[in-house]
């Protein structure tokens, strides 16, 4: 299973004989050695803890991602690595070369999926009929071009958040369940950040999503599928969410999300690899004319 080490105190990192050493600063004794085999992202919230150059090289070389919160505990920062593939040259120009129509066209599938993981955690919390029902026609409607999906997805999107949280529940709004949202999602989108780098991709050169402002499209694309890992997690604390802002303990509750099981190609596999295999899935897509595989989400898999 997937290991991510959660740093909250102001620590010191380093590295020994590829071991990840948190030192505690207060009586300068090692708290922990963890090798870094083992570990599959760290996550950093206490803005004093100091991490070594070299510690930080063996991370990126390793493909593990650091992810570095602000006082609010929001990921804000995260490592990339710039040449973490061996044909990252040809990659990034193949993915320049993407065709738009099959871009079109995959953007529609991964529509497609996120609704269908929309709808069936909506039947398995038994919400509404009528909604879930919409959502299956919202699916059902969708045309294999960007404007329609964009439009259906937007529209399922306002009855699932409103039938998982509440009617007067608004994205973005400043409260609980949005900060929960915001921070599972920063930390799925920063794993898959890793990823896209590692397979020689550049995360700003979206599928779909396309601003000259983000340098995280592609991410964004990715990530799609797989949301609602996070909203059914948010989704079983929400009534604390909506009294208080993010504990420690609820954060590291949401950390659990990206040690899931995933389905990929009627397969389980943790979400590291499911990304892993999709993206691979999505080059050969372009590169092969091969069949997208897309990750499909199992509720009853989940370990919270």
């Amino acid at each position: 299973m997937p290991n991510i080490i959660h740093i909250t105190k102001s620590d010191d990192l380093s590295i020994s004989n590829n071991q990840l050493v948190m030192i505690d600063e207060d009586n300068n004794d090692e708290k922990n050695k963890i090798s870094l085999n083992d570990i599959s992202a760290i996550v950093i919230e206490n803005c004093y803890c100091k991490i070594s150059a070299i510690l930080q090289l063996r991370l990126v070389e390793n493909n593990i991602p650091i992810i570095i919160c602000n006082e609010k505990h929001q990921p804000e920062i995260h490592s990339l690595g710039l040449f973490n593939h061996f044909q990252v040259t040809l990659r990034i120009n193949e993915q320049i070369e993407w065709e738009k129509e099959k871009k079109e066209k995959l953007w529609s599938r991964i529509v497609e999926n996120k609704i269908e993981n929309q709808r069936a955690l909506l039947e398995y919390l038994e919400k509404s009929e009528i909604s879930i029902e919409r959502l299956k026609t919202y699916k059902e409607n969708l045309q294999k071009d960007d404007v329609s999906a964009e439009h259906q997805e937007a529209i399922a999107s306002r009855i699932y958040f409103q039938e998982l949280y509440s009617n007067s529940f608004k994205r973005f709004d400043e409260d609980g369940v949005n900060s929960a949202l915001n921070y599972g999602y920063m930390i799925l989108r920063a794993i898959i950040s890793s990823k896209i780098v590692a397979k020689g991709f550049h995360p700003s050169l979206g599928l779909h999503h396309k601003s000259q402002f983000n340098a995280y499209n592609f991410s964004d694309d990715i990530i799609e599928v797989f949301r609602p890992m996070v909203d059914y997690l948010v989704y079983m604390y929400k009534d604390i969410l909506n009294e208080v802002k993010l504990s420690k303990e609820i954060r590291q509750k949401i950390l659990l999300v990206a040690q899931q099981k995933v389905l990929f190609n009627n397969k389980k596999y943790d979400f590291f690899q499911a990304v892993d295999y999709y993206l691979d899935s999505i080059r050969n897509y372009f590169v092969k004319d091969e069949e997208v595989i897309i990750p499909t989400l199992s509720v009853m898999d989940y370990e919270y």
